[in-house]
């Protein structure tokens, strides 16, 4: 039964992961100046699309930088329940209230962290932009507990390449973190081949260019990844199996991962392997 849930997270995540990078593809051509071209058409393509994914808890939106808010929104409703009525302002302020307690400040230091990141980046090297967070918790009015991994790449930027607005795709990954970890993370990639990183851990609160996993933890995960034995990991990397051993239990605390194969999915979609 493990096994076939596990083979069912991996689908699901494959199949979300393929609607995400069609959706960010249309988006290339329906933005223009700055306002959002041919609205109803773009939403309806919107809808017909996560109608791949109902039932992996995913949402899509368009995220206006300019005013804090979504813009267009398609799944929202099956993922965070029933909210009160209002505006999309008023909304957004309904869904950070039913954050849990210990990831209150997450708003106001992922907003800080990322404006001061953006804005040391070269203007050169503000291309191919794509930023990941993970691991914070709500809980919504009926009591279903929400993980969130999303991922965001900005689809108009401004003639200094500040986001103007990004194509953000959510899901709920409660199954694959850990039920005690009670910490987030994001990491921001940029540069023609996404070479360069910044991340920001909400355990340490440090501001660094350095990956969330080093060189040899991304080799060993890599090799985990191809179904290797953690004896042939050492033997092909010239380490003991102890060393193995301690880098994957480090990978797994650092990311929240529940397990390795966890572990190894969160890596491959927010793009660290």
């Amino acid at each position: 039964m493990a096994v076939l849930l596990n083979n069912e997270i991996l689908l699901s995540l494959k199949r979300s992961e393929t609607i995400y990078n069609k959706v960010s593809e249309l988006s290339k051509y329906i933005f223009y100046g700055d306002g959002l071209s041919d609205r109803d058409a773009h939403m309806k393509e919107l809808e017909y699309l996560l109608r791949g994914i109902k039932g992996t808890d995913a949402h899509l939106t368009i995220f206006n930088h300019k005013t804090f808010a979504p813009e267009l929104e398609v799944g929202h409703i099956e993922f965070w329940g029933p909210l009160p009525d209002g505006t999309m302002e008023e909304r957004m302020i309904s869904i950070l209230a039913l954050l849990n307690k210990e990831y209150r400040q997450f708003p106001y230091e992922s907003v800080a962290w990322f404006t001061k990141e953006l804005s040391e980046v070269p203007f050169d090297e503000r291309v191919n932009m794509k930023i990941h967070h993970s691991g914070m918790r709500f809980s919504r009015m009926d009591g279903l507990p929400i993980c969130i991994f999303s991922q965001g790449m900005p689809i108009q930027i401004d003639a200094e390449r500040n986001f103007n607005y990004t194509l953000n795709y959510v899901q709920n990954i409660n199954h694959l973190i850990k039920k005690d970890f009670p910490y987030y993370w994001i990491r921001f990639a940029y540069g023609q081949q996404k070479q360069y990183v910044r991340t920001f851990h909400s355990n340490d609160k440090l501001h660094s260019k350095n990956d969330l996993l080093s060189a040899r933890e991304k080799e060993i995960l890599k090799l985990v990844a191809e179904d290797l034995e953690t004896k042939e990991i050492a033997q092909r990397l010239f380490i003991s199996v102890n060393t193995v051993g301690n880098h994957r239990s480090n990978m797994i605390e650092r990311l929240g991962a529940r397990d390795t194969t966890a572990l190894v999915q969160l890596a491959k979609i927010a793009g660290i392997i």
